[in-house]
């Protein structure tokens, strides 16, 4: 696996030995500063969170799914993977396994799970729905291509009796629709509460 970048490591160790409300200081401070990289080409890293977040706000009210909207691609941070360069077009750096195996020392399973799984999420729904496929961003397409294409019915299957998979379905999804240039949603510290209520 890609080494994490210096910063993510400082940040990890900042994060083990502070209170759960300096977490959520020092979780929005890295997101603000290392989410500012392109994601695509219209929208930030940051953006990209945030737009995330408010559809799942939206769309289930779900506490735990809200905040595994807000930090699911915290792992391209933590790689300094960045889209405008074109890193994760042209290999898997498994940013999700990143992102699941930091998150899972500060939150519970069905926070980290939905972040773990929504790689494979697309991987699922593509091999599921033609149309699904279809509208993915051409980015998007090729990601889905480096990340290993359409699975198998067997694969499929069992895809879909993972606990969990729905939440990783859903926050998929939101994930795809979460690319629009210029839409104002609700800034970060719209969720520190609910951060704050699901760390351990």
């Amino acid at each position: 696996m890609t080494a994490l970048a210096d910063h993510a490591m400082t940040w990890m160790n900042s994060m083990q030995t502070a209170s759960r409300q300096a977490r959520v200081d020092l979780l929005f401070d890295y997101l603000k500063s290392h989410g500012q990289s392109s994601y695509d080409p219209s929208v930030s890293q940051l953006e990209h969170a945030l737009q995330t977040a408010h559809l799942a706000q939206q769309e289930s009210q779900l506490p735990h799914l809200v905040v595994a909207s807000l930090l699911h691609d915290i792992g391209h941070l933590m790689l300094d993977e960045h889209d405008e360069r074109g890193d994760f077009l042209h290999q898997d750096w498994a940013h999700e396994a990143v992102a699941a195996r930091a998150l899972s020392e500060f939150f519970p399973s069905n926070v980290v799970t939905p972040v773990q799984r929504h790689v494979s999420a697309k991987r699922l729904l593509c091999s599921l729905d033609a149309a699904y496929y279809e509208g993915l961003s051409e980015a998007s397409k090729r990601s889905f291509a480096v990340q290993g294409g359409p699975l198998s019915q067997f694969e499929a299957e069992r895809l879909q009796a993972l606990e969990g998979m729905p939440d990783a379905m859903a926050l998929r999804r939101w994930d795809d629709r979460a690319k629009v240039h210029g839409v104002e949603v609700p800034e970060l510290e719209t969720y520190a509460n609910v951060v704050l209520n699901q760390l351990l």
